[in-house]
C-alpha cells in the first residue's frame, strides 16, 4: 500500500508539471526547473523504476519532460 501512495504522489507531481507547461506556459521559469529537480530527487529517493511503475499516460509525460 505504501508503494502505491508513493507512485500516486509521483503521478500527481508529473501531471502538475505538465499543467505548468501546457496551461500556464511556464516551461522556462525557475519554478518549473525547481519542480523538475524535486521530481528527480523524489524518484531517486524512492528508487522508482519509471519505465515499469508509471502508468502509460504519465509515462509519456515523464519522457516528454525528462528524457
Amino acid at each position: 500500500m505504501e508503494r502505491e501512495l508513493v507512485i500516486r504522489d509521483l503521478h500527481e507531481q508529473i501531471e502538475n508539471l505538465a499543467r505548468l507547461h501546457i496551461r500556464h506556459g511556464l516551461y522556462h521559469s525557475e519554478g518549473f526547473r525547481l519542480h523538475r529537480e524535486h521530481i528527480r530527487s523524489f524518484i531517486a529517493e524512492h528508487n522508482i523504476d519509471v519505465r515499469k511503475e508509471l502508468d502509460p499516460m504519465v509515462g509519456l509525460l515523464y519522457r516528454r519532460y525528462f528524457d
